[in-house]
């Protein structure tokens, strides 16, 4: 979706734009993960192991975070930039589209995430100056790898909504309507599959339960979640993007 259609999320408060962000964990957010299911099952792997190492995974960024939050955020922003860049498919302007996103929050709208922060890291906030030094950065690999001008425009006016809309109601459109429906196109989802989706999708909503009385506030609960399945989902994503592709796709692009 062109990011100007994002646009009118600017119009919704603070209310809307996180009950917005945690409708994401019925409507394709969670369920673009739980996708991972056709992936494990399309590359012909068994599924009882696929699930037991992903759990396994998914562990490890949980254990993280509950262990030492701030770590455990700076951790969840560094891995949600790698995986959202990549499924992007913009080179490296699609790394800067992920890091506008995810950065400015930390250098606009400081005080509109500072509950969620307190009840996901402590109160610990990504600096002002380590937040800039990364968009500066993104910035030049962007600028090294050459794009089309209808996409640098389309990451101004993905900057302009992450600028003026509530951070919960950017996070939330560029989630849905971008990352998770590239993502569900990516993996070829049809009208049949949904049914296992929406099974798995029920396991990932019980596991942003059982963090509700750690962290004691819906959101950070169901980042919680999202953290530590978005390490599994990623590697099963990257085997997926890297799988051998057929001869009739050789002369065309990647995907």
């Amino acid at each position: 979706m062109p990011s100007l259609y994002l646009l009118p999320l600017a119009l919704l408060p603070q209310g809307w734009a996180l009950v917005l962000l945690l409708l994401s964990a019925l409507v394709l957010g969670l369920p673009h993960g739980a996708a991972d299911l056709l992936v494990a099952r399309r590359l012909g792997w068994p599924l009882g192991p696929f699930v037991a190492l992903y759990l396994l995974l998914a562990a490890f960024p949980l254990l993280l975070l509950l262990a030492l939050p701030p770590l455990g955020l700076l951790a969840f922003l560094l891995l949600a930039l790698l995986h959202w860049g990549r499924v992007e498919g913009k080179g490296g302007l699609g790394y800067l589209r992920a890091g506008v996103v995810l950065l400015f929050p930390f250098l606009f709208h400081r005080e509109a995430i500072l509950p969620f922060l307190q009840a996901f890291a402590g109160g610990w906030a990504l600096p002002q100056e380590g937040a800039l030094v990364a968009l500066l950065f993104l910035l030049a690999v962007a600028l090294w790898c050459p794009a089309p001008l209808r996409l640098w425009l389309d990451t101004l006016a993905l900057a302009l909504v992450a600028f003026l809309a509530h951070p919960y109601a950017s996070l939330a459109g560029y989630f849905l309507l971008q990352h998770s429906l590239e993502s569900l196109r990516l993996v070829g989802v049809r009208g049949r599959d949904w049914a296992s989706i929406y099974g798995a999708t029920l396991g990932a909503l019980l596991l942003a339960l059982l963090l509700y009385p750690r962290f004691q506030d819906p959101l950070a609960a169901y980042m919680g979640a999202v953290f530590a399945l978005t390490l599994p989902h990623a590697l099963a994503l990257e085997a997926w993007l890297g799988r051998p592709l057929p001869p009739w796709r050789w002369l065309g692009p990647g995907r």
